[in-house]
Protein backbone atom coordinates (compact mmCIF):
# COMPACT_ATOMS: atom_id res chain seq x y z
CA UNK A 1 0.00 0.00 0.00
CA UNK A 2 1.89 3.50 -1.30
CA UNK A 3 2.04 6.32 -3.58
CA UNK A 4 4.86 7.07 -5.34
CA UNK A 5 7.40 9.35 -3.22
CA UNK A 6 6.66 12.80 -3.28
CA UNK A 7 11.05 12.91 -2.99
CA UNK A 8 10.97 11.31 -6.07
CA UNK A 9 8.81 13.42 -8.16
CA UNK A 10 10.33 16.68 -6.64
CA UNK A 11 13.65 17.97 -5.63
CA UNK A 12 14.88 17.07 -2.13
CA UNK A 13 18.49 17.76 -0.56
CA UNK A 14 19.50 19.24 2.46
CA UNK A 15 20.56 22.58 3.65
CA UNK A 16 24.37 23.54 4.62
CA UNK A 17 23.50 24.54 8.01
CA UNK A 18 21.89 21.70 9.20
CA UNK A 19 24.73 20.68 11.55
CA UNK A 20 24.87 24.01 13.39
CA UNK A 21 20.45 24.01 13.88
CA UNK A 22 20.76 20.52 14.71
CA UNK A 23 23.84 21.32 17.59
CA UNK A 24 22.20 25.54 18.47
CA UNK A 25 18.28 25.25 17.08
CA UNK A 26 17.40 24.63 20.25
CA UNK A 27 18.63 27.00 22.57
CA UNK A 28 16.56 29.84 21.72
CA UNK A 29 13.57 26.49 22.56
CA UNK A 30 14.83 26.13 26.07
CA UNK A 31 15.45 29.98 26.49
CA UNK A 32 12.18 30.28 25.76
CA UNK A 33 10.86 27.74 28.23
CA UNK A 34 8.79 25.64 25.13
CA UNK A 35 11.11 22.78 26.54
CA UNK A 36 10.79 20.86 28.61
CA UNK A 37 7.34 22.36 28.90
CA UNK A 38 6.42 20.27 25.82
CA UNK A 39 8.39 17.06 25.92
CA UNK A 40 10.95 15.50 27.13
CA UNK A 41 14.63 15.65 25.67
CA UNK A 42 14.29 11.87 24.20
CA UNK A 43 10.38 13.27 23.04
CA UNK A 44 11.79 15.86 21.15
CA UNK A 45 14.30 14.54 19.84
CA UNK A 46 12.26 11.76 18.39
CA UNK A 47 10.67 14.09 16.24
CA UNK A 48 13.98 14.86 14.08
CA UNK A 49 12.67 18.52 13.79
CA UNK A 50 15.66 20.10 12.29
CA UNK A 51 16.90 17.81 9.91
CA UNK A 52 12.91 18.54 8.40
CA UNK A 53 13.50 22.23 8.54
CA UNK A 54 16.98 22.18 6.70
CA UNK A 55 15.19 19.92 3.91
CA UNK A 56 12.42 21.81 3.37
CA UNK A 57 14.38 25.12 3.01
CA UNK A 58 17.65 23.83 1.17
CA UNK A 59 18.74 27.74 0.33
CA UNK A 60 17.70 29.18 3.17
CA UNK A 61 20.27 31.60 4.70
CA UNK A 62 21.38 30.91 8.38
CA UNK A 63 19.07 33.08 9.96
CA UNK A 64 16.25 32.16 7.85
CA UNK A 65 16.32 28.58 8.87
CA UNK A 66 16.87 29.47 12.04
CA UNK A 67 13.47 31.29 12.03
CA UNK A 68 11.86 28.57 10.02
CA UNK A 69 12.90 26.28 13.08
CA UNK A 70 11.46 28.53 15.36
CA UNK A 71 8.39 28.71 14.09
CA UNK A 72 7.89 24.71 13.53
CA UNK A 73 9.08 24.21 17.17
CA UNK A 74 6.71 26.60 18.53
CA UNK A 75 3.66 24.84 16.12
CA UNK A 76 5.11 21.32 17.68
CA UNK A 77 5.43 22.58 21.49
CA UNK A 78 1.48 24.10 20.95
CA UNK A 79 0.48 20.33 19.71
CA UNK A 80 2.04 18.77 22.29
CA UNK A 81 1.16 20.79 25.20
CA UNK A 82 -2.26 20.71 24.24
CA UNK A 83 -1.92 16.29 24.47
CA UNK A 84 -0.09 16.59 27.76
CA UNK A 85 -2.41 19.24 29.48
CA UNK A 86 -5.74 20.32 27.88
CA UNK A 87 -6.56 17.23 26.08
CA UNK A 88 -5.23 15.07 29.04
CA UNK A 89 -7.61 16.79 31.67
CA UNK A 90 -10.09 17.35 28.75
CA UNK A 91 -10.08 21.40 29.69
CA UNK A 92 -11.72 22.72 26.90
CA UNK A 93 -12.28 26.31 28.61
CA UNK A 94 -8.75 26.47 29.52
CA UNK A 95 -7.42 25.51 25.80
CA UNK A 96 -9.79 28.30 24.77
CA UNK A 97 -8.76 30.96 27.01
CA UNK A 98 -5.13 30.39 25.75
CA UNK A 99 -5.68 30.36 22.08
CA UNK A 100 -8.05 33.11 21.92
CA UNK A 101 -5.28 35.21 23.64
CA UNK A 102 -2.66 34.65 20.83
CA UNK A 103 -3.30 37.29 18.35
CA UNK A 104 -2.45 39.61 21.25
CA UNK A 105 1.20 38.95 20.36
CA UNK A 106 0.38 39.39 16.43
CA UNK A 107 0.28 43.16 16.57
CA UNK A 108 -0.58 43.69 12.71
CA UNK A 109 1.11 47.46 12.90
CA UNK A 110 3.20 48.62 15.73
CA UNK A 111 4.22 46.43 18.63
CA UNK A 112 1.73 44.81 21.14
CA UNK A 113 1.73 46.11 24.81
CA UNK A 114 0.53 42.59 25.98
CA UNK A 115 2.95 41.25 28.64
CA UNK A 116 3.58 37.24 27.99
CA UNK A 117 2.36 34.96 30.65
CA UNK A 118 3.40 31.20 29.25
CA UNK A 119 5.82 29.98 27.09
CA UNK A 120 3.86 29.50 24.44
CA UNK A 121 2.97 33.69 24.34
CA UNK A 122 6.68 34.68 25.01
CA UNK A 123 8.14 32.59 21.71
CA UNK A 124 5.17 33.36 19.88
CA UNK A 125 6.07 37.05 20.32
CA UNK A 126 9.48 36.44 19.94
CA UNK A 127 9.25 34.89 16.51
CA UNK A 128 6.80 37.63 15.19
CA UNK A 129 8.81 40.48 15.95
CA UNK A 130 11.41 38.87 14.08
CA UNK A 131 9.42 38.02 11.11
CA UNK A 132 7.01 40.98 10.34
CA UNK A 133 9.56 43.79 9.84
CA UNK A 134 10.03 43.42 6.03
CA UNK A 135 6.20 41.53 5.61
CA UNK A 136 3.63 43.09 3.81
CA UNK A 137 -0.08 44.26 5.14
CA UNK A 138 -1.29 41.72 3.44
CA UNK A 139 1.10 38.80 4.58
CA UNK A 140 0.87 39.73 7.99
CA UNK A 141 -2.95 39.46 8.03
CA UNK A 142 -2.78 35.96 6.38
CA UNK A 143 -0.04 34.77 8.83
CA UNK A 144 -2.30 36.02 11.56
CA UNK A 145 -4.88 34.23 10.20
CA UNK A 146 -3.27 31.22 9.52
CA UNK A 147 -1.57 30.98 12.81
CA UNK A 148 -4.76 31.39 14.70
CA UNK A 149 -6.37 28.89 12.70
CA UNK A 150 -4.42 26.28 13.21
CA UNK A 151 -4.13 27.19 17.21
CA UNK A 152 -8.19 26.94 16.65
CA UNK A 153 -7.48 23.35 14.87
CA UNK A 154 -6.17 22.28 18.31
CA UNK A 155 -9.21 23.16 20.33
CA UNK A 156 -11.47 21.84 17.84
CA UNK A 157 -9.47 18.33 18.07
CA UNK A 158 -10.38 18.70 21.87
CA UNK A 159 -13.39 19.27 21.74
CA UNK A 160 -14.16 16.33 19.31
CA UNK A 161 -11.88 14.44 21.64
CA UNK A 162 -14.40 15.95 24.80
CA UNK A 163 -17.22 14.42 22.81
CA UNK A 164 -16.27 11.37 21.73
CA UNK A 165 -17.16 12.23 18.19
CA UNK A 166 -15.27 11.57 14.99
CA UNK A 167 -15.76 13.85 12.70
CA UNK A 168 -17.47 12.57 9.10
CA UNK A 169 -14.84 13.02 6.26
CA UNK A 170 -16.10 16.26 4.80
CA UNK A 171 -16.10 18.03 7.83
CA UNK A 172 -12.48 16.48 8.92
CA UNK A 173 -10.88 17.38 5.10
CA UNK A 174 -11.36 21.10 5.93
CA UNK A 175 -10.82 21.48 9.59
CA UNK A 176 -7.87 18.97 9.08
CA UNK A 177 -5.61 22.05 6.84
CA UNK A 178 -6.46 23.97 9.57
CA UNK A 179 -5.02 22.16 12.61
CA UNK A 180 -1.86 20.48 10.41
CA UNK A 181 -0.98 24.50 9.84
CA UNK A 182 -1.43 24.49 5.90
CA UNK A 183 -1.94 28.17 5.45
CA UNK A 184 1.11 28.96 8.20
CA UNK A 185 3.24 26.33 5.59
CA UNK A 186 2.53 28.85 3.07
CA UNK A 187 3.21 32.08 4.49
CA UNK A 188 6.62 30.63 5.74
CA UNK A 189 7.27 29.45 2.35
CA UNK A 190 6.86 32.99 1.26
CA UNK A 191 9.12 34.61 3.99
CA UNK A 192 11.46 32.05 2.89
CA UNK A 193 11.36 32.50 -0.62
CA UNK A 194 11.19 36.26 0.17
CA UNK A 195 8.67 36.48 -1.95
CA UNK A 196 4.87 36.77 -1.61
CA UNK A 197 2.33 35.46 -4.23
CA UNK A 198 0.52 38.19 -5.77
CA UNK A 199 -2.77 39.31 -4.26
CA UNK A 200 -5.18 38.72 -7.57
CA UNK A 201 -3.07 35.00 -7.41
CA UNK A 202 -3.48 34.14 -4.15
CA UNK A 203 -7.08 35.13 -4.00
CA UNK A 204 -7.80 33.17 -7.21
CA UNK A 205 -10.03 29.84 -6.99
CA UNK A 206 -6.69 27.95 -8.52
CA UNK A 207 -4.17 29.22 -5.89
CA UNK A 208 -6.41 28.44 -3.30
CA UNK A 209 -7.40 24.47 -4.64
CA UNK A 210 -3.59 24.66 -4.68
CA UNK A 211 -2.96 25.42 -1.37
CA UNK A 212 -5.40 23.03 -0.46
CA UNK A 213 -3.97 20.01 -2.35
CA UNK A 214 -0.47 20.65 -1.16
CA UNK A 215 -1.50 20.59 2.49
CA UNK A 216 -4.01 17.68 1.95
CA UNK A 217 -0.62 15.36 0.79
CA UNK A 218 1.27 15.99 3.61
CA UNK A 219 -1.89 15.46 6.25
CA UNK A 220 -3.22 12.24 4.38
CA UNK A 221 0.19 10.46 4.61
CA UNK A 222 0.95 12.11 8.37
CA UNK A 223 -2.27 10.51 9.83
CA UNK A 224 -1.58 7.00 8.55
CA UNK A 225 1.74 7.27 9.67
CA UNK A 226 0.53 8.40 13.31
CA UNK A 227 -2.38 6.08 13.53
CA UNK A 228 -0.85 4.45 16.19
CA UNK A 229 -0.05 6.79 18.40
CA UNK A 230 -2.92 9.33 17.73
CA UNK A 231 -5.62 6.82 18.24
CA UNK A 232 -4.35 3.97 20.73
CA UNK A 233 -2.10 6.06 22.92
CA UNK A 234 -3.42 9.78 22.65
CA UNK A 235 -7.08 8.83 22.25
CA UNK A 236 -7.73 11.33 19.62
CA UNK A 237 -10.83 10.99 17.41
CA UNK A 238 -9.43 13.15 14.41
CA UNK A 239 -7.75 11.04 11.94
CA UNK A 240 -8.06 10.50 8.38
CA UNK A 241 -7.74 6.44 9.12
CA UNK A 242 -10.22 6.51 11.89
CA UNK A 243 -12.60 8.81 10.21
CA UNK A 244 -12.51 6.89 7.57
CA UNK A 245 -12.58 3.30 8.83
CA UNK A 246 -15.87 4.69 11.24
CA UNK A 247 -17.52 6.43 7.82
CA UNK A 248 -17.22 3.60 5.66
CA UNK A 249 -17.57 0.59 8.27
CA UNK A 250 -14.29 -0.68 7.47
CA UNK A 251 -11.37 -2.06 8.53
CA UNK A 252 -8.47 0.26 10.02
CA UNK A 253 -6.15 -1.16 7.05
CA UNK A 254 -9.10 -0.65 4.50
CA UNK A 255 -9.33 2.68 5.43
CA UNK A 256 -5.67 3.66 5.45
CA UNK A 257 -6.28 2.15 1.61
CA UNK A 258 -8.58 4.72 1.27
CA UNK A 259 -6.99 7.34 2.36
CA UNK A 260 -3.65 6.56 0.39
CA UNK A 261 -5.94 6.64 -2.61
CA UNK A 262 -7.26 9.79 -1.70
CA UNK A 263 -2.84 11.34 -1.46
CA UNK A 264 -2.80 9.32 -4.78
CA UNK A 265 -5.37 11.77 -6.08
CA UNK A 266 -4.42 15.08 -4.38
CA UNK A 267 -1.05 14.31 -5.66
CA UNK A 268 -2.58 14.62 -9.47
CA UNK A 269 -4.79 17.37 -8.88
CA UNK A 270 -1.73 18.98 -7.76
CA UNK A 271 0.27 18.87 -10.50
CA UNK A 272 -2.36 19.84 -12.73
CA UNK A 273 -2.74 23.24 -10.92
CA UNK A 274 0.78 23.94 -10.65
CA UNK A 275 1.75 22.94 -14.47
CA UNK A 276 -1.67 24.04 -16.35
CA UNK A 277 -4.11 26.02 -14.45
CA UNK A 278 -1.72 28.47 -12.87
CA UNK A 279 0.16 29.14 -16.19
CA UNK A 280 -3.26 29.81 -17.69
CA UNK A 281 -4.23 31.89 -14.92
CA UNK A 282 -1.04 33.98 -15.31
CA UNK A 283 -1.87 34.43 -19.16
CA UNK A 284 -4.88 35.42 -17.64
CA UNK A 285 -4.57 37.96 -15.54
CA UNK A 286 -1.29 39.27 -17.84
CA UNK A 287 1.14 39.24 -14.61
CA UNK A 288 3.80 41.03 -15.11
CA UNK A 289 7.56 39.74 -15.08
CA UNK A 290 8.43 40.17 -11.12
CA UNK A 291 4.99 38.93 -10.75
CA UNK A 292 5.63 35.82 -12.24
CA UNK A 293 9.05 35.78 -10.46
CA UNK A 294 7.36 36.42 -6.98
CA UNK A 295 4.98 32.67 -7.52
CA UNK A 296 7.46 30.96 -9.25
CA UNK A 297 10.02 31.52 -6.08
CA UNK A 298 7.04 30.13 -3.96
CA UNK A 299 5.99 27.31 -5.77
CA UNK A 300 9.94 26.32 -5.98
CA UNK A 301 10.45 26.16 -1.88
CA UNK A 302 6.47 24.52 -1.84
CA UNK A 303 8.01 21.62 -3.76
CA UNK A 304 11.04 21.08 -1.60
CA UNK A 305 8.91 21.39 1.29
CA UNK A 306 6.15 18.40 0.03
CA UNK A 307 9.60 15.85 -0.91
CA UNK A 308 11.15 16.81 2.61
CA UNK A 309 7.90 16.20 4.45
CA UNK A 310 7.16 12.98 2.87
CA UNK A 311 10.90 11.76 3.53
CA UNK A 312 10.74 12.70 7.11
CA UNK A 313 7.31 11.42 7.47
CA UNK A 314 8.96 7.86 6.38
CA UNK A 315 11.85 7.85 8.60
CA UNK A 316 11.98 10.21 11.39
CA UNK A 317 11.43 8.17 15.16
CA UNK A 318 8.54 9.30 15.69
CA UNK A 319 6.68 7.98 12.93
CA UNK A 320 8.28 4.17 13.50
CA UNK A 321 5.43 2.58 14.64
CA UNK A 322 3.76 0.13 12.33
CA UNK A 323 1.08 2.23 10.45
CA UNK A 324 -2.04 0.19 9.39
CA UNK A 325 -1.63 -1.63 5.78
CA UNK A 326 1.65 -2.48 7.53
CA UNK A 327 0.45 -5.54 9.91
CA UNK A 328 -2.69 -6.94 10.59
CA UNK A 329 -5.34 -4.59 12.11
CA UNK A 330 -8.52 -5.95 11.25
CA UNK A 331 -10.76 -4.47 13.98
CA UNK A 332 -11.17 -0.45 14.42
CA UNK A 333 -8.71 0.51 17.07
CA UNK A 334 -6.88 -2.19 17.11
Amino acid sequence: MSTPSLRMLYSWQGNPSVDLLNRDGDAWTYSMGLLPLAADPDEWAAIGLADCTAWCYPYASKDELFLAYHLYAWMFALDLMFVRTFKAERDLPGARAMVDGLSRFMPQEGTSHAIPQHPIERSLADIWLRMKPTRSTAWKHNMLNAVMEYADGQCWELECMCDGRIPDPAEYLVRRRGSFGGHVGICLAEHVAAAEVPPRVRQSRQFRALMDAWTDLQTLYNDVRSYRREVENEDETCNFVLVYARFLDISVDEAAAVVTRLRAARQSEYDHLERTQLPALCEQLQLNGNDREQLSAVLEVMRYHLAAVDVWTTIAERYQAPAPGDVSSAALGS
